[in-house]
């Protein structure tokens, strides 16, 4: 009910213009996860054979972890498949850290290994043996703490143990998972800290999954600190790298709502700087994006961004067939409260019911009730509106006589408005 109402007043408010708690996330999460390249930033080296049995021993974990990471950029390369892997390594590595002894955490490679494991998505608990050893400096103790509380989803703890420590001043294998571990504290609060800290993770770990996490936390924030510029560059980077990753979806939605609520944006350039640089053949992930911010410039009554992204869609040839549907939507409702809404109305009309989500059947139902107001062929609400309204109100008079379409947009505004005012008045009834 409330998605109907939205739908209408946004699309219904541009007509009447016209004519008159902290945000944690669990260390399985940090990681995305591209496709194994062994000459990649993130591949897996090799040991030499000639090594002794006892480094090859000593190593074995470590090399784990490092496929664990090689499988994490699969992941944000699009490899669903690498999932399962993950889940193996991640319990493989868990068997293996657990089995340490004394001698073995005292070497500091299993140290760093098993802490970068668990800035990996694995399990905290490994850590316990560690945290109790004499010989573990102040520092080291804090840092291990500290990281087992951000696994655990102790947020306020970890973030008093890790609020000395300078993710720069750590181990280099350190670096970029913690400082992104770090930044997850601060993005409620302190979002000009999170950016930094998202920043030196960035910088640390480049084409690796925790550039790709790093960015997609990054932008939305920056989006809402006003900082459009970098935002915008920042996304057509991610867009260009990792729109395949299985994790883009969020920051496309994330990114979508952001950019349509800003009025500064509510236009072709907009939609311009995110296709730039994109070859044609791989705008797949781009028409992605553009069909999520079209649908959502269409419920915040950002007409002109949405009809500018649906059509950069729908010039697309590499476009989906799903997203191609969507924006063929997008574009008449957004059209339906103007001088075009005959033709509106015609592609609405051709537009298959059964394709459709339920928030789309919504917008496609609720735009075509405004079009058809506006040509002057119905008077009557589409029936999830008039449910909302109740029985009735009086309506206007069966066949108007021919008025500019301005005026028909008008009057169209004010008889929904009242729709809307009782539909408001229902929903805030319903969360008494």
């Amino acid at each position: 009910m409330k998605r109907i109402a939205l739908i209408a007043a946004a699309l219904l408010a541009f007509t009447g213009a016209a004519a008159g708690s902290i945000f944690y996330f669990k260390p399985a999460f940090v990681f995305g996860v591209p496709e194994v390249d062994t000459a990649s930033d993130h591949g897996v080296p090799s040991y030499p054979s000639s090594a002794s049995e006892e480094v090859q021993a000593r190593r074995y974990t470590l090399r784990l972890v490092e496929q664990l990471g090689a499988v994490q950029d699969r992941i944000i390369r699009g490899d669903r498949a690498a999932l399962a892997d993950q889940r193996r390594l991640l319990n493989e590595i868990a068997r293996e850290v657990r089995n340490f002894s004394e001698d073995e955490w005292r070497d500091y490679v299993n140290v760093r290994t098993s802490l970068l494991y668990v800035l990996s998505g694995g399990d905290a608990n490994v850590l316990t043996p560690l945290v109790k050893q004499e010989f573990l400096g102040v520092a080291d103790e804090r840092l291990a703490r500290g990281i087992m509380s951000f696994a655990e989803g102790q947020p306020k703890k970890a973030r008093e143990l890790f609020a000395d420590i300078d993710p720069r001043s750590l181990d280099v294998s350190l670096v970029g998972p913690f400082a992104l571990a770090k930044a997850s504290l601060y993005i409620d609060d302190d979002r000009a800290k999170a950016v930094t800290l998202l920043d030196d993770a960035r910088l640390a770990c480049p084409h690796t999954a925790i550039e790709e996490a790093s960015a997609r936390r990054e932008i939305p924030i920056l989006l809402n600190l006003g900082d459009t510029t970098r935002a915008m560059m920042l996304t057509g980077s991610y867009v260009r790298e990792f729109g395949k990753s299985i994790y883009a979806w969020k920051l496309f939605r994330d990114f979508a709502e952001a950019v349509a609520k800003r009025e500064n944006l509510n236009n072709v350039t907009t939609v311009n700087l995110l296709a730039e640089g994109v070859d044609e053949k791989d705008m797949q992930p781009t028409s992605e994006l553009l069909v999520d911010i079209a649908g959502e410039a269409v419920l915040q009554g950002r007409l002109n961004l949405a009809k500018a992204a649906a059509g950069r869609v729908l010039a697309t040839s590499s476009a989906s067939p799903e997203a191609r549907e969507k924006a063929r939507l997008y574009a008449a409702a957004a059209e339906a409260p103007s001088d075009d809404a005959g033709n509106a109305l015609k592609a609405l009309d051709q537009i298959t019911v059964d394709r459709l989500s339920e928030e789309d059947t919504e917008i496609r139902e609720v735009a075509g009730f405004i079009a058809k107001m506006v040509v002057g062929n119905t008077t009557e609400p589409p029936r999830s509106l008039a449910s909302a309204s109740g029985a009735g109100r009086a309506q206007p008079a069966a066949n108007p006589p021919p008025v500019p379409s301005a005026i028909k947009a008008t009057a169209a505004l004010d008889n929904a408005d009242a729709i809307l005012k009782d539909a408001d008045s229902i929903i805030s009834g319903s969360g008494k």
